[in-house]
């Protein structure tokens, strides 16, 4: 019995082991280019009595289309270049073919939200509503007040999700506005910042030492092109194989397109290149070491307000049921961490180790959001609250003996101390 117990036990470790140590699917190895996976998540049930009334939300724009116009155009007249030349492979003048509908249909819409974009947030509208009734069906709290990041993107965004919700609760009234006035509370703009910290040895060194060992492009170069030559004099191999990786990773967004891209990196190219850009965003916004977490910092803005608009919902004197912020993956990253929620936290200094414990797609998907839900109930003065990151249930960093519900009062004051300190 012992042996047979002790069988057990050692298989059972070594699929939990397994489990944390899998490799993503394809679609979740295009880091924060994942198109929104709608969970299969059964919540725990409130403590006896009580009901939600009030929620606060923060949601990233759905899919979109790459960013880079420029990007666009450069592998167009790259693969042009190279069949004018004559040295693309049968295999390269599959993917140039590729390339040129890819460019023709993507011109003047790069970053623009696609119709897959506007999907994702009728659905998590939908759910929310679903799930949380009370919030959305109370007399004396029929407002919602709504920001929304400049970018078309977001701004399409937040149109859908608000009109799914109307469509299913006609007597609330949405309270909009988007301007630069609000951008604080949806975005820090923090690019040259980043540059500056994470121009320091204590992060060039481990990371320059991960792109060295994963960032491997000479096999994708003989698969395209026939002519050594010709790549030596012309291309970029390492700077190739990491513009089109994000290229190919928006694809999944474009649900009308087609066609897609997946064939042109192997598993093992494709898996090494997440790994990068997954340091590369734990180093930028997130909880990294050799970068002080000075990334999450630019969550305090959008904390604070989080903190502030509750305060005053909580007041009975604004008569919001939810606040709802659309923004980015810049907003939204730096956020959880601050937060220290649950998977969002990891302190990692050996990024050979960090997709076992922290992953972008997990945290920043398309449409990635969270949402804090207030529950109060009648027969206590005491209110608690539940957090969802991306729809799923996450611990914080507070004690609780009702996890995942948490005392308002304690997470108030623990995330106050959070901003001061």
């Amino acid at each position: 019995m012992r042996k047979f117990t002790t069988i057990v036990f050692t298989i059972c470790i070594s699929i939990v082991c397994f489990s944390q140590t899998m490799r993503p699917t394809r679609n979740q190895m295009c880091s924060n280019y994942l198109a929104y996976e709608v969970p299969n998540e059964k919540y725990t049930p409130a403590p006896k009595g009580y009901k939600p009334f009030y929620l606060s939300h923060y949601g990233r724009h759905g899919s979109r289309f790459h960013w880079s116009q420029d990007d666009y155009t450069f592998f167009y007249e790259l693969f042009q270049k190279a069949e004018s030349a004559n040295v693309l492979t049968d295999f390269g003048k599959s993917v140039a073919e590729r390339v040129y509908k890819l460019n023709d249909y993507a011109t003047l819409r790069a970053g623009d939200l696609t119709l897959l974009g506007q999907t994702q947030h009728k659905g998590i509208a939908e759910r929310m509503a679903l799930h949380f009734p009370e919030v959305f069906s109370q007399k004396n709290r029929s407002s919602v007040a709504v920001l929304s990041s400049t970018t078309p993107r977001c701004i399409v965004s937040m149109s859908a999700f608000c009109t799914q919700l109307s469509s299913l609760y006609t007597d609330l009234e949405f309270l909009t506005e988007c301007s630069k006035k609000t951008m604080p509370f949806i975005v820090t703009d923090a690019w040259g910042e980043i540059s500056d910290f994470q121009s320091k040895e204590e992060w060039q060194k481990p990371f320059g030492a991960l792109n060295e060992k994963y960032i491997k492009p000479q096999q994708l170069m003989k698969r395209l092109f026939s002519d050594s030559a010709f790549v030596a004099n012309n291309i970029d191999a390492t700077q190739f194989m990491r513009k089109f990786y994000d290229v190919q990773a928006s694809i999944q967004g474009m649900d009308t397109l087609g066609f897609n891209l997946n064939d042109v990196f192997t598993e093992d190219e494709l898996y090494g290149n997440w790994l990068v850009q997954n340091a590369w965003w734990y180093g930028s916004y997130g909880t990294c070491p050799m970068t002080r977490s000075q990334g999450v910092l630019y969550g305090k803005t959008i904390l604070k307000h989080i903190l502030d608009e509750a305060d005053m919902a909580l007041s009975d004197k604004s008569g919001v049921c939810a606040n709802l912020r659309f923004g980015h993956d810049t907003g939204l990253l730096p956020l959880c961490g601050l937060m220290q929620l649950e998977g969002c936290n990891a302190q990692v200094t050996d990024l050979e180790k960090l997709s076992d414990v922290w992953r972008d797609y997990a945290i920043i998907p398309m449409a990635g959001n969270l949402q804090i839900i207030f529950y109060k109930s009648s027969k206590s003065d005491e209110i608690l609250v539940k957090v969802l990151l991306n729809e799923r249930e996450v611990d914080l960093p507070i004690s609780s003996d009702i996890a995942p519900y948490y005392k308002w009062n304690d997470v108030r004051a623990f995330y106050r101390n959070v901003l001061e300190n």
